[in-house]
Formats: C-alpha cells, structure tokens, sequence
C-alpha cells in the first residue's frame, strides 16, 4: 500500500470527521432551544417520545449528541427513564438519515457547498447565518472526505490480499462486528464509521454481506458515548445507557440471523451498493425499535432490577397549603415553618460541605448541587406564597411581617448558594491536589463548629420566635468575625514561614469568607426577628 492511498484515506477521513462534526455542531447551535423545549415535553407515550428522539436526532445528524442532552435531562429529573429510553431508541432510527444522506453522493456539489458556506460563515453578521454557514460547509466537506476516501481505495479493489482482507469481514462475523464496533468507540461517531463503510464498499472493496456485519458493529459501538455520559450521573442515566447497550446487542443477536433475508431483499430496493448499506442500517434501527417499544414497560422493569436503588432527589414542599390562605394568620405559620424546613436542608448542605472540605466527595457534591436547587424552588414557592398573603384583609403585625419574612427567605437562598460555593472550593482543591495544613483543618474545623451553632440558634429563634436565641446568634456572629480576622493572619504568618502554598491558600481565604458571608445571611434572618435595622 503506497503513501499515496495512505494519505488520501486520512486525509479525506479527517475531511469527513470535521464536516461531520461542523454539520452537527452548528445545526445543534441552530436548533438548541427548540430541542429542548421539546424534550421538556417529553412524556412516557412510546411512540411520541421514539418519533421525537428521531426528528431531534435528523435535525443534528447526531444520536450521540442526542444521548449526552436526554442524559442531562434525565440526571435534572426533566424526563422519566420509560420517555429517555424511547427517545434513544427514537434516536437510533433518526441516525439513520445521515446514512441515507450520504447515499446521495452530492460529489459533485461538494465544492459548490463548501464555497457558499465558507461565503456565508465568514460574511454572515448573525449567529444564526454563520450556524448556517457552517452546516453547509460541513455537509461539503463531508462528501468531498467521502470522494477522497473512495477514490483512494479504488486501487486497492485490484489487490487480490486486500481483497481477501475485506472478504474476511463478510465470512467472519464476529470480526466484521468487532472491527465496526473498536473504529465506532475510538472516533465516537457512528455516522463517521457508516460513511467508512459506504465509502469502502462504493470502491469495491466491501460486498453487502462484509458491510452488514460492520454495521452491526458500528450499533454496538456508538452505545460507548452514552456509557461515557452516564459516568459520574444518576441511576437512571447509568440504566439509560444499559438500555441502550442492550438495546444494540440484543437487536445484533437478534439480527444475526436474518442476514440472508437481508441478502434477499435489500438488492431490491437499489441496484446501488451505497443505498443498500443505508437502507440496511435504516431496516437494523426500524425493527430493533418496533420490538423494544413494544416491550418498553417491562425493558425498564429489568432495568430498575438491574441497577438497583433509588437516586438522590430534590426536596418538595411540606408546609404551603393554599386552604391555608383565606386565614392569613395560619397562612403565615405555615410560611414560617417551610423556612425552618428550608433552613434544615441548608444545615444538611453545610454538613456535606464540611465533610467535602475535609475530604472531598464527589457524591456529596452532586448531592449539594441538588438540594441547591431544592432551596432556588423553596425560595421562589415561599415567596409567591406571601405575596398570595398580602391579597388578604392583615393586621398591621401581620402587614409588617410579610416583607421581613420574604427578606429572610432571600438570605436563607444565599445561605445554600455559600452552601454550594463551599463544596466548589473543595472539589477546585480535590482537582489540583491542594491540601491545608495541619493548624488550617484545625482553624477550619472550629469555624465549622460555631457556625453550626450558629445555624442551631437560628433555626430555634425562627421556628419558636425566641428573641433569646436570636441575641445568642449575633454573639456567635461576632466571634466568628474575630476567628476569621485571626485565622487571615495566622495563614498569612504561614505563608510567610513556607509552611503552606499559595494556591492551596487561595482556597483557604475562600472557604473563610464564604463561611464568614453565610454567617452574616444567618444574621440577618436573627436580626429580623428583634426588630434590628432594616426589618
């Protein structure tokens, strides 16, 4: 084999990955909000959900793509795992128009795209007009890769060895599945693998039979970026990505054996060796969806039984009833006790906080990004609560309460954001290898304790309206002020001594004016409630 085939592989290669991914990437910029309005809609319906995982993953040319953004929304809780396990199977059919795309063979076109997208991108003064710019020039780019790779295989048809090498994947299975399968999880794209194939068998080098085990393969392999996604997420995207291995493997096994139908019947759809393969892949993704939809309840049943447990999940509301209303006195009472609420899950935050501090954990740190968001939704459902107040008759007691409790309720959201900044501290120094001190932990561990404390008192002077455990909390308040004044300056004699390092000591005057700020939010909950200053 001579550098010159050599080259023109790779080097149309590299053309077809980077149109392939310009064309992806810039009809996902297009089209990002529509999609995910349409996926927000999402619901258990079989066959809606598998359509609109199809049209999404046609409009983008990417089921990969569409598999990271159905594993996001299943980790936020958006969509429930039956709707996430239609739309990818959705998804593995709407893959199949890229193949039928590059079935066309737009040769001839190709330069003619890429030179209007080039024109458009680079003279287009919106976002939007260079997104299209860039499609074009990608969906060029594209096939003029597909043109270099077939025209440089072409030689090697005549090649009685390389024949032989190709014939292998038609007579050996396994090989053709395994060969498609590797290349599909080392360039991530199975659209990439299929144009290979077309390009290869359009040179002479694949027969039908050698294409559809590569096929198969190339079915196996593109469920790697879903599994690759699913790292570090829930348990339903982990049982996504599951569902969709065995989704492809069982679809194989299943498909194995109607090869020779395959043989049979698809020549009669085209006399043309690109078609064929695409209509093969478009008929694997038909039927594999039809029979795994139609089973879909039970599918997700052995999923669940599989990965077994149940994931971490945000807190709701106990306390707000809308009964309550038309006595705004209870009304307020109830106010109250969703804030102590409110206030236990910023404890609980704060104590994952802690411990990440100490020793970082990547659950707890998820598990604080939800409850975050647990406290953004208490916030927002509290205070549209009081509002709904203030439309009825109030005394003036009452009249006057309603805004220092909608005060409060904002600072106890700052108390979880501080929460949540104090875990990205530890998560910034997890990542960089950074570690405190000895006399640092110390100094830190009795912040800690004192805001606790803090937080104690706080929660008791809300919930029981104690004037006494309110004047406790300012007293804290101003010891910790003090402990931070002098941990600054114990940390900066450190610095000085060489006995800590500067980055990790970024990181610990963080951690102290996160906590010293999160204690001031706490403050002005107490300070509300003794009539002190602005409430």
């Amino acid at each position: 084999m001579d550098f010159k085939i050599i080259s023109g592989v790779i080097g149309g290669l590299g053309l077809f990955i980077f149109g392939m991914y310009l064309l992806s990437d810039s009809l996902k910029r297009l089209s990002l909000g529509l999609l995910k309005a349409m996926l927000e809609k999402a619901t258990t319906g079989r066959i809606r959900s598998a359509l609109l995982g199809g049209f999404i993953t046609a409009i983008i040319q990417s089921s990969s793509a569409t598999s990271v953004i159905v594993i996001g929304f299943l980790n936020a809780g958006f969509i429930p795992l039956i709707g996430a396990a239609a739309i990818m199977f959705g998804a593995n059919v709407g893959t199949t128009v890229t193949a039928q795309l590059i079935a066309f063979r737009f040769t001839t076109a190709a330069p003619l795209l890429i030179f209007i997208g080039a024109v458009v991108t680079l003279m287009g003064r919106k976002d939007k007009h260079k997104n299209a710019g860039r499609a074009l020039l990608g969906f060029g780019m594209l096939f003029l890769g597909l043109a270099m790779m077939s025209s440089s295989v072409k030689p090697l048809a005549a090649n009685g060895m390389m024949q032989n090498a190709f014939v292998a994947f038609g007579t050996k299975p396994f090989l053709g599945i395994f060969t498609g399968m590797t290349v599909t999880a080392i360039l991530q794209s199975s659209s990439t693998t299929t144009g290979m194939i077309i390009a290869f068998a359009s040179a002479g080098l694949l027969n039908l039979q050698a294409s559809l085990y590569l096929l198969f393969g190339v079915e196996i392999g593109t469920c790697f970026t879903a599994v690759i996604a699913s790292l570090g997420g829930n348990l339903s995207s982990k049982r996504l990505a599951l569902g969709h291995t065995l989704f492809n493997v069982i679809g194989t096994l299943i498909m194995l054996p109607l090869v020779p139908l395959y043989l049979q019947y698809i020549p009669l759809t085209s006399g043309d060796i690109a078609r064929q393969i695409a209509n093969s892949h478009t008929t694997f993704n038909l039927i594999n969806a039809t029979i795994f939809l139609s089973i879909l309840p039970i599918f997700v049943k052995v999923l669940n039984k599989v990965i077994p447990g149940e994931d971490y999940e945000k807190k709701g509301i106990k306390h707000l009833d809308e009964n309550l209303l038309i006595t705004p006195n209870l009304a307020l009472n109830a106010a109250i006790k969703e804030m102590v609420s409110m206030l236990s899950l910023c404890q609980e935050m704060f104590n994952k906080a802690q411990q990440c501090i100490i020793n970082y954990n990547h659950k707890l740190k998820n598990e604080v990004a939800i409850d975050e968001e647990s406290v953004d939704e208490m916030q927002k459902n509290i205070t549209e609560y009081l509002v709904q107040i203030t439309k009825r008759e109030l005394t003036d007691k009452e009249r006057y309460l309603v805004p220092a409790l909608i005060h409060s309720v904002n600072d106890l959201e700052r108390v979880g954001d501080y929460c949540e900044s104090l875990v990205k501290l530890s998560q910034r120094g997890y990542e960089h290898n950074l570690t405190f001190s000895a006399p640092a932990y110390a100094e830190l561990n009795r912040l800690f304790e004192k805001t606790h404390a803090l937080m104690n008192q706080t929660k008791k002077a809300l919930e029981k309206d104690d004037h006494q455990a309110a004047r406790i909390t300012l007293s804290i308040d101003q010891e910790t002020h003090a402990l931070v004044e002098q941990f600054r300056s114990n940390h900066i004699e450190r610095l000085e001594k060489g006995e800590c390092i500067s980055d990790a000591g970024l990181v610990y005057t963080d951690v102290l004016t996160n906590i010293d700020r999160l204690n001031d939010h706490l403050c002005n909950i107490t300070k509300g409630i003794l009539h002190i200053g602005k409430r």
